[in-house]
């Protein structure tokens, strides 16, 4: 059996925390730049907020209901999500964190366990340790789990934050309750796809020929099918390196100055080096873009992106800023005001195994010892500490709508660097 654990209006529950008063509140977090709603409490569900609601659309119903809006917090979301791991790993000696706020783990050899009863004290540990509200879901596959898992969601009294499927009736009865796009990995236009040809329920799904499935699915769809019915076909993921790193941002507000653009793509540069130290990576390839706002069709529109092939290897902020300043001293046009910009690296190579162009001067040993050491110093106190001189150690992107609660919570608090992003 697989369980899936999934925390409760994840970022809304982090702001519970840090403010019980907000309890029975309605409660918003906002996206990047405080621009779209990225997490709802169920009050605020109710009042017909949906996911991805642009502020600006609806800040005359907050003011109307009260509704309390709050910038995200990437950092302390991050700790919280570490604390919840932590205690649920200790149940199982196998686990996956699928997500921020979502982990699988794996009940398989859990012979003689009540698994009801046992999620139930995983459940209830999470709560008086981290004030984190969590559901559970148990199944055999991890497809059914996540149905699980919503149906706890959808009915709290009922199942006290713990839904089983451990029979044919009960999986063939939640299959029957499921709306086919709310089934893992099929989403809105697949969803209205299968709605056209019939299929309305996840129990709709599986009278379906497999030739129709696979051949609008793929052998994904297969797959999704038998793990519907109960076959095991998903394993728990180990965690893999990533392939490419990115780091763009949209700005609150359009930039015209090429010096305030220019210091954005080094930040942006300087944090993609940071994260291939911390996998011991160096990339080969290193990329930059600058686009103007495609909406404002009022203004001149103009965008640009660039790649080069670096002499070697490198995971240098030193040498991966130097590289976009060049990147952006070519593809930046003056009299534009731009709205996003980003910086991509891709190529990577152990860091130990770089092979070094004999023509060209490698520093990267003579930088390393300096990266390690402003990486050491930013974790201890904190990031962007210590950073490059071009730098102005402002955020890549803007929050206005901090609590005071949180920065008291900061006085005497180091958080991690956040592993999610959340645009």
């Amino acid at each position: 059996m697989f369980a899936l654990l999934d925390c409760n209006n994840f970022f809304v529950s982090c702001e519970r925390v840090l403010d019980p008063s907000l309890q029975e509140v309605p409660v918003v977090v906002l996206s990047n730049n405080d621009g779209c709603v990225v997490s709802r409490s169920n009050e605020a569900k109710a009042l017909g907020i949906p996911m991805g609601a642009p502020v600006f659309k609806y800040r005359e119903l907050f003011e109307q209901h009260g509704v309390k809006c709050f910038s995200a917090k990437f950092e302390y979301y991050n700790f919280k999500s570490q604390q919840v791991s932590a205690i649920a790993s200790e149940f199982s000696p196998n686990f996956e964190i699928y997500s921020i706020d979502e982990l699988f783990l794996d009940f398989h050899g859990f012979k003689y366990f009540n698994l009801e009863e046992y999620s139930q004290n995983i459940k209830d540990l999470i709560l008086q340790k981290t004030k984190i509200p969590v559901s559970i879901g148990i199944a055999p596959t991890k497809t059914l789990a996540k149905v699980a898992n919503r149906i706890a969601k959808k009915y709290p009294e009922k199942f006290q934050g713990v839904c089983t499927l451990d029979t044919p009736e009960k999986i063939e009865k939640a299959l029957q309750w499921l709306e086919i796009g709310d089934v893992w990995g099929i989403g809105r236009r697949l969803g209205n796809k299968m709605k056209d040809a019939g299929v309305y329920k996840a129990a709709d799904l599986l009278k379906k020929p497999e030739i129709w499935v696979r051949k609008l699915m793929g052998i994904h769809g297969v797959r999704m099918i038998n793990e519907l019915k109960g076959i095991k076909q998903l394993e728990l993921d180990s965690p893999s390196k990533k392939q490419s790193i990115a780091t763009t941002r949209s700005f609150m507000e359009m930039i015209s100055d090429k010096e305030m653009l220019r210091e954005r793509v080094e930040t942006f540069a300087f944090s993609c080096a940071e994260k291939l130290r911390k996998q011991n990576s160096c990339c080969k390839v290193i990329s930059v873009f600058l686009q103007t706002n495609r909406f404002r069709k009022d203004l001149p529109e103009y965008k640009n992106g660039f790649s080069v092939v670096l002499p070697n290897p490198s995971s240098s902020s030193i040498v991966l800023s130097k590289a976009a300043n060049a990147i952006f001293e070519a593809i930046y046009k003056d009299g534009f005001l731009y709205k996003k910009a980003g910086v991509i690296v891709s190529d990577f190579v152990p860091e130990n195994q770089r092979l070094i162009n004999i023509f060209e001067e490698d520093v990267e040993e003579k930088h390393l010892p300096i990266m390690k050491a402003m990486d050491s110093l930013n974790k201890k106190y904190g990031k962007n500490k210590i950073r490059l001189a071009s730098q102005n150690g402002k955020p890549t992107y803007e929050r206005k709508l901090l609590s005071p609660e949180y920065e008291e919570f900061l006085k005497s608090n180091t958080l991690p660097e956040a592993n999610f992003r959340f645009h």
